[in-house]
């Protein structure tokens, strides 16, 4: 079994190179800007001492990485110091960085291969079928020397239950997200648009050559993010006039080749009717920082709530700009409304740890705690546990556009995201075509015969 997972670890490696040098503009799983990688300030793969703790209370030395944007490294980073300054056995180092492009999925895979992984780590909820599909990975978070430390009677069984794998629970979920429009209702409003009459793709389309008309051809509806976001929208608008998700229960694919072509043909809609640029319009990276979302020459992005604060700070600056949220994009006479959800992140305690104690009450303070809650606000989105809801909620966020976001979603029909459709080798199939179509380097017929003819060889290979 160790051979095989070490394989597995092996192949998802490759696989995330291969995906980072494919992705230049790509849009990340969870947001975050550009920061300079940070190291532990001492090796995490110390002996443990055999000093008794000051305090006569919780001692070790260990490492918690995450990925983000600059807001989550410095309120999480203030949490850490919080939970020391009242463990003063404990020592926690942090590594944390921008998602980039994939760069810190490869990054944590390398480390996942060496056995040199952080004690704490942020996870993607697609990372425990990629990482653990054997439940050995990570520790088990109902193994009493957890349970001790970390009440999961506070999160609904159903979310727990996600999060196993082969039995065993491989991670605690921090909250459930999903792709929300975000939308500049000033762009909208000055060519006499109303964000709120905005509820289906063929308004949106209207929208966009309503707004070309009025702004100019360099102003759009909506940016368009990156490649996962493109992806997301073409399968969501297929999953709603099909009724049918990504793949069915025994991981085989469930579109027909016409039901893709007519998918991927809203994206060159899109691209045709002002909702969005084709891939020569903007030669910079489609994250919070590019300069045309803050110039406002994009009328809206679709983001994942948890993830969406990094691109409304940088609108700060623009006394113009009123953000509204809205709910996913529809179309008559759906079977479903195709708004995937997923849990936002989890935290996984790696199985390697000497310290699963520490590691299982410092997850328990940052997720429960009402200072830690109040710290880092919604720079993790909206917890899903009972404790840390009661305490954010009662700390005031009631304004912000996260939690509007995740109100819509949360009292929606959503439809649950298979992890299989955000596997990097399944991503690089759908996604190397969808981008042919942006690039306008390939037709829809062209790119959605490659993709029927090749992705469930792809799907059966990841998941054997």
């Amino acid at each position: 079994m160790k051979k095989n997972k070490l394989f597995l670890l092996v192949a998802v490696f490759a696989v995330a190179l291969l995906f980072l040098a494919a992705c230049g503009n790509g849009d990340d799983t969870d947001g975050g800007t550009e920061t300079e990688p940070t190291t532990p300030a001492v090796d995490p793969t110390d002996e443990p001492s055999d000093e008794e703790p000051p305090t006569g209370g919780l001692e070790g030395t260990i490492t918690f990485n995450w990925w983000g944007n600059e807001d989550r490294h410095a309120a999480t980073n203030e949490v850490v110091d919080l939970f020391v300054a009242e463990n003063p056995g404990v020592t926690i180092n942090t590594e944390y960085d921008a998602w980039g492009d994939g760069a810190w999925q490869a990054m944590i895979t390398g480390d996942l291969i060496a056995g040199t992984e952080a004690d704490i780590m942020q996870v993607n909820f697609n990372w425990l079928a990629l990482f653990s599909p054997f439940g050995d990975t990570f520790m088990d978070l109902e193994d009493p020397v957890i349970a001790n430390h970390l009440d999961l009677s506070n999160w609904d069984s159903s979310y727990i239950d996600i999060m196993r794998r082969n039995g065993t629970v491989q991670g605690v979920p921090v909250g459930i997200t999903a792709r929300v429009p975000f939308m500049r209702a000033d762009i909208y409003n000055a060519a006499g648009l109303d964000v709120q009459d905005i509820n289906t793709w063929e308004d949106l389309i209207a929208a966009g050559n309503a707004i070309q008309e009025y702004h100019g051809d360099d102003v759009f509806a909506l940016s368009p993010l990156g490649p996962q976001s493109i992806a997301y929208m073409a399968f969501s608008y297929i999953e709603q006039f099909t009724g049918r998700p990504f793949v069915d229960e025994d991981f085989q694919f469930n579109y027909t080749l016409e039901e893709l072509e007519r998918g991927f043909q809203l994206i060159q809609d899109f691209m045709d009717n002002g909702v969005m640029p084709d891939g020569t319009f903007d030669s910079e990276p489609i994250n919070a920082s590019n300069p045309s979302w803050i110039a406002g020459h994009y009328g809206g992005v679709s983001e994942w709530d948890s993830s969406i604060n990094a691109w409304l700070n940088n609108l700060e600056d623009d006394e113009d700009a009123i953000i509204e949220t809205r709910p996913h994009f529809m179309m008559d006479g759906a079977l479903n409304s195709g708004w995937m959800a997923r849990p936002s992140m989890a935290f996984a305690i790696s199985s390697n740890t000497q310290y699963p104690e520490v590691a299982a009450a410092f997850l328990n303070f940052m997720l429960t705690d009402e200072r830690a809650i109040a710290i880092i606000g919604t720079d993790r989105g909206v917890p899903i546990n009972t404790v840390g809801r009661g305490h954010f909620d009662a700390a005031g966020f009631d304004g912000s556009p996260v939690v509007a976001a995740n109100a819509l979603h949360s009292n929606a029909d959503t439809v649950t995201m298979n992890p299989v459709f955000e596997f990097p080798a399944v991503r690089e199939v759908y996604e190397g075509q969808l981008m042919a179509i942006f690039h306008r380097d390939a037709t829809v017929e062209e790119a959605a015969y490659i993709v029927y003819t090749t992705i469930q060889d792809v799907i059966d290979r990841e998941i054997d």
